[in-house]
């Protein structure tokens, strides 16, 4: 076996690897670990999906493994450190959900504002609160990826007023201007946004920036909607904002379903809409990951080893 597959890429691009590569395609071994390590002995490259974690005990089980790939560039479920040191490229289809998240993040703002608070009548039995418009309101960017560049251009197009905070990101780098966004500190953002999109890279110091505390400085009935890892967010905190109506709604797109546990005092949270990485999932961003994995993983099993390893420090685009 030189390719295998646990995670189907689009039709065409499929083809095209499988005619110059012997290829298997066993979905099922995603979810049996044991059996999957049984057949990695002969495996070359390997496309997974965020629910399959390449870690060190993996890797001992693939021997002749050059390349790991996966669709979802956003995933952390790949060890780096573990594949640098066995000389195994990661391939990560980044670039390729950029319009997907930035169009999801836009639809799910869209969303809220219109009709995802609660609607109260009022005193006399009138007609219920109405709704609120992109243009003129304050949406807080968090996080500057390169989603956070297009959907802040979307927004800017729509007549919001955009301000941002990235922690990687100085408060006096170009990017701010020439995106239109206003940065600011993360209280200011919190207390003067109308809705907060979160598309943050996650990192370890990260863990629970969104806090108890972050919450409550939070503006009222304000609206969230994030594409990072749930690890980003105290989620007791998250559900306890909801429960008392001091966020008026929150949209949560995760890759893997492990990430919020069934115990978690999100999954009865009100206003709360948890996606299966349906932010990524379009027919357009599934061409591009997939052509770009198929033509990269062609080229790099085509490499010697030491050619493999030259690379290693060479940045790799979409």
């Amino acid at each position: 076996m030189e390719i295998l597959l646990l995670d189907q890429l689009a039709p065409d691009a499929q083809s095209w690897l499988a005619a110059r590569h012997k290829l298997r395609f066993e979905p099922a071994l995603a979810h049996d670990r044991a059996e999957l390590h049984r057949q990695l002995y002969k495996t070359r490259a390997l496309f997974i999906p965020p629910e399959v974690c390449v870690d060190a005990q993996l890797l001992d089980f693939a021997p002749c493994l050059a390349v790991v790939a996966s669709l979802h560039g956003d995933a952390e479920n790949i060890d780096d450190d573990a594949c640098r040191r066995r000389r195994v490229r990661v391939l990560r289809a980044i670039n390729a959900h950029v319009r997907a998240n930035a169009e999801f993040q836009l639809g799910n703002l869209m969303m809220m504002m219109r009709n995802g608070a609660p609607q109260p009548v009022t005193p006399q039995g009138g007609m219920p609160l109405l709704g609120r418009e992109i243009n003129d309101s304050v949406i807080g960017l968090l996080g500057m990826t390169p989603t956070a560049h297009l959907l802040a251009a979307l927004l800017v197009s729509l007549g919001a007023r955009v301000i941002g905070f990235d922690p990687a990101l100085h408060r006096t780098a170009d990017l701010w201007q020439r995106l239109g966004v206003q940065p600011v500190t993360l209280p200011d953002l919190l207390e003067s946004a109308d809705a907060v999109a979160v598309q943050m890279a996650f990192a370890s110091r990260y863990h629970k920036m969104i806090d108890e505390r972050a919450l409550a400085a939070c503006r009222a009935g304000q609206f969230w909607t994030s594409i990072s890892a749930p690890a980003l967010f105290d989620l007791p905190a998250l559900a306890s904002a909801l429960r008392t109506n001091h966020l008026g709604a929150c949209v949560l797109d995760i890759s893997d379903p492990a990430q919020i546990p069934p115990d978690s005092p999100l999954r009865n949270a009100p206003r709360l809409r948890i996606t299966p990485n349906m932010a990524c999932a379009t027919q357009e961003a599934m061409l591009r990951a997939s052509w770009y994995l198929a033509d990269r993983t062609h080229e790099l099993l085509q490499m010697s080893d030491t050619q493999r390893a030259s690379l290693e420090t060479a940045p790799m685009p979409l």
